[in-house]
């Protein structure tokens, strides 16, 4: 902790840092301590000559003890320290202290007391700094400036206020003469006119209001609310809220509301409210301007619901457009299906339905996709829907006479639904499914038709998507036997082999074709090898399993693809299928028929990973095979 004691001997003045001041400047310094203000002598290196009791407390430094000999640049780092001064003002005054020239500057001691600094050059260099407490004064200063501040801001409110009324008094004159000029026509005006007393109780209304609604004057009309006379139970809240609002404030409201009237209907009005004020700017009336808008309103609803109906229709014809787009893009129906219970349940809104579809069999219908919260029956036999057995749609709940289909009643337990569609699904003339749909009680002929629209569709991508599966097959199967035909086979062999060596497993493929074929065709005939080849292929499809792809590669040419087969297990394949041919026995045109087959087996390893190195290693092992004796299964080298 830094000391300081101004009544140091001479002796220790002499040995401090830096040059001592003279005798008669030490007397004249010493006079300080009994100012009021602070005084600080810095030398030209800056370092501390003299510093008296008032600046220690000014500068409130008790505890850090300024004394001579003292750096200034360490005093400025405690004021850094302390927040009194940051390092950019720093800086500042360093340039202000080495410019030798006098300058001021003020300062906020911790405390918030303002302190004023003002710096003197000193003979030989350096400067003498004198400071005392401004704090009262600023804070005079600033009061004042306050009471500038918010004299003005009155004056700026005085002066709208007076812009507003003069405003007011303005628009309340031109309203006045209005009125005067209104007073003349309104007994004979078309307009419905009521004129009412400050607290907007009736006192007149013309002729044209008392007819348009059923009111005398005199009994249904004088000294009643305004408010209240045409009130009903049609009139909304909110508008009367505003009229009362307007009528507190005396402002003029613009309205729409539901009035009724003694006789005939409700009707809709415009109403302009409007305040009167005499020449003294008092209020004495309110005038009710009103006229009959029904027609009007009719038109902007019917406008409404043709636009909310043209919209609603627009957003049917995109979601049709895209529903039809993503029916045609399946490849699947199963996707095709998905697709299906994902659109009709926001075409149809509210509604519920399944999609059923014949199997192979056409002995019942199942459940291919549904949609929506009602339960919908798993299978049922086709007798069960109304409009399988009549052949065309049946819509329930649109008839005098209405039966509900069976297959609809079968998973309800709280009676029949309000309306149900059940339409044929046809693709080439032949029915290959059933839509069926549960809409609400709202659904009209507007419904029906977009129903039957989505039926077309459906019926036409089922079509599709079974006549591109029927062209798939006959591009990926050979038509004699059935299996695969090469095509398939060499995409099939390629990804599993893919499969296999990206999970580290072994493949096996065998090929194999009939013992002296070609012998066989001249001696029975090519109906007889025919007979021989779809055996073969009946035999190869109970043989294997699932995985194990037989193709027909080319003439009496065979190969299967095994996955994740090792070379004995495929070998044990191939002589189980070898043993099974052998023992065929088949008949054609009256001749017992006996076949064998030659069997070549490869499998996958370092040096054949590839489909046509396997190929090339299981027909060197067939042909090793026949080469033995035929008959026989053979592993490649």
């Amino acid at each position: 902790m830094k000391h300081f004691d101004h009544k140091a001997t001479a002796e220790e003045a002499a040995e401090a840092p830096g040059a001592a001041p003279a005798p008669d400047a030490l007397a004249h310094l010493a006079q300080c301590d009994m100012l009021d203000a602070g005084v600080v002598a810095w030398d030209a290196k800056g370092r501390c000559d003299f510093v008296n009791d008032r600046a220690v407390a000014l500068l409130e430094l008790e505890d850090y003890g300024l004394k001579r000999g003292d750096r200034r640049s360490d005093l400025f780092e405690h004021f850094v320290n302390r927040g009194v001064l940051d390092a950019a003002r720093i800086e500042g005054l360093h340039g202000l202290y080495r410019s030798g020239e006098p300058f001021a500057f003020e300062t906020t001691t911790p405390s918030g007391r303002h302190l004023l600094h003002k710096a003197r050059p000193r003979n030989g260099g350096g400067h003498a700094i004198v400071s005392i407490d401004v704090s009262e004064l600023r804070a005079r200063e600033l009061k004042s400036e306050e009471g500038r501040a918010r004299a003005e801001k009155m004056e700026r409110k005085l002066g709208v206020e007076l812009a507003r009324l003069n405003s007011e008094k303005a628009r309340v004159e031109e309203r006045q003469e209005e009125l005067q000029r209104l007073s003349l026509v309104a007994a004979h005006a078309k307009d419905l006119i009521v004129i009412t007393d400050p607290t907007y109780r009736v006192a007149w209304a013309n002729e044209a209001f008392r007819r348009h609604n059923g009111l005398d004057l005199e009994m249904d009309l004088l000294g009643r609310s305004a408010r209240d006379v045409l009130t009903g139970p049609e009139s909304a809240p909110a508008t009367l809220a505003r009229i009362d609002e307007a009528v507190r404030s005396r402002q003029s409201v613009t309205i729409e509301m539901i009035c009724h009237r003694r006789n005939g209907p409700p009707y809709w009005m415009e109403q302009e409210i409007i305040p009167v004020f005499n020449d003294r700017g008092e209020h004495t009336n309110f005038i009710l301007v009103g006229r009959d808008v029904s027609e009007r309103k009719r038109a902007e609803a019917e406008a409404a619901a043709a636009r909310r109906f043209e919209e609603a229709k627009r957003t049917e014809s995109r979601m049709l457009a895209e529903f039809n787009e993503w029916l045609q893009s399946s490849d699947t129906l199963d996707e095709l299906f998905a697709v299906v219970s994902t659109f009709l349940g926001k075409l149809l809104p509210g509604s519920s339905g399944a999609v059923y579809t014949y199997p192979t069999t056409r002995d019942a219908l199942h459940r291919a996709c549904a949609w929506g919260a009602a339960a919908q029956i798993e299978e049922f036999e086709p007798s069960a829907c109304w409009a399988l057995r009549r052949g065309r749609p049946y819509f329930y709940g649109d008839n005098t006479i209405d039966i509900c289909c069976d297959h609809v009643m079968a998973t309800r337990t709280d009676g029949p639904p309000e309306h149900q569609y059940c339409l044929p699904i046809i693709a080439h003339g032949d029915t290959v499914g059933l839509l069926s749909v549960e809409l609400g009680a709202d659904a009209g002929q507007d419904t029906q038709k977009l129903v039957n629209f989505c039926a077309e569709h459906i019926s036409l991508a089922i079509a599709n998507v079974k006549m591109r599966d029927l062209l798939r097959e006959q591009s990926t199967k050979d038509p004699l036997t059935g299996l695969y035909n090469r095509r398939y086979f060499l995409d099939y062999a390629r990804r599993e082999l893919a499969r296999c060596a990206a999970q580290g497993r072994e493949a096996a493929l065998l090929s194999f074709d009939v013992d002296h074929f070609k012998r066989f065709n001249d001696t029975y005939g090519h109906e007889a090898g025919d007979t021989v080849l779809k055996a073969l292929a009946e035999l190869l499809q109970k043989t294997f399993r699932q995985a194990d792809v037989p193709c027909r590669f080319g003439g009496e040419e065979f190969v299967v693809v095994m996955p994740g087969c090792g070379e004995e297990r495929a070998i044990e394949r191939a002589e189980q299928l070898r043993a099974a041919v052998e023992a065929l026995q088949l008949r054609h045109s009256g001749e017992t028929l006996r076949v064998t087959i030659s069997i070549g087996v490869a499998t996958t390893g370092e040096e054949a990973s590839a489909i046509q190195d396997l190929l090339a290693n299981a027909d060197e092992a067939l042909y090793a095979a026949k080469d033995a004796g035929r008959n026989r299964v053979q592993a490649a080298a």
